[in-house]
């Protein structure tokens, strides 16, 4: 790997040169795709450390848990949904286009 600093290969000038490349609605589907999975993971274990904290703060039982999911599952999936939404309209946009 004895190459000077002076030797230029057509293959690096034609990829420094800043070609635009078109986004595709299936690649941009993919992103969104990839945003959806992280953030909604982060929204679950948000919601169930919350439970989790709940449980052992309040040395809830299993009744006491019921009602804890059943007033925190309804806001996470909401917000996965909305993120979800929002995620796949802001990838598709015109305007975001690479």
């Amino acid at each position: 790997m004895s190459h000077s600093a002076s030797d230029s290969s057509p293959a690096t000038s034609a990829a420094s040169s800043s070609v635009p490349m078109s986004t595709t609605k299936f690649t941009a589907f993919l992103t969104a795709i990839g945003a959806i999975v992280l953030i909604g993971s982060e929204i679950w274990l948000a919601a169930v450390g919350a439970i989790w904290a709940f449980h052992g703060y309040f040395d809830m039982g299993l009744i006491g848990d019921g009602i804890l999911i059943a007033l925190v599952a309804p806001l996470a999936l909401w917000a996965t949904w909305m993120t979800a939404k929002l995620a796949i309209a802001a990838e598709l946009n015109p305007e975001n286009a690479d």
